[in-house]
């Protein structure tokens, strides 16, 4: 019998990084599944590890259709076909910090105001 043994995520060193600091954000909780690691917020999943230099943001549509003049105009930002998400290049320091700034406004569109 074989055994067969998932083969570890291989990230970029700047996904790495974000990986690393958003673990630490209180507001996300970290699972570690098949599919690999991703991040949630009131159970809702808003971020996924797509790739070595890859990261998926859950924005909703309408987040989107606010900054979308922003990010048409930034080239390490793509929309995804469900219209909800975005998939951010991770390859630079300026790309982290997208990253971060994306993910705050994901953290917001999911957590309801309190009055």
């Amino acid at each position: 019998m074989t055994a067969w043994r998932r083969a570890a995520e291989r990230r970029g060193p700047y996904v790495a990084r974000a990986v690393a600091e958003l673990r630490s954000w209180p507001a996300l909780v970290i699972s570690d599944g098949r599919r690999g690691t991703s991040f949630a917020v009131r159970g809702t999943e808003i971020l996924r590890l797509t790739g070595a230099a890859e990261v998926q943001v859950r924005l909703t549509a309408p987040a989107i259709h606010r900054l979308g003049p922003y990010l048409r105009a930034c080239a390490q930002v793509q929309e995804c076909p469900d219209g909800a998400w975005v998939a951010v290049q991770v390859d630079a320091e300026p790309d982290l910090e997208l990253l971060f700034a994306l993910t705050s406004v994901a953290i917001k569109e999911h957590v309801p105001v309190e009055a």
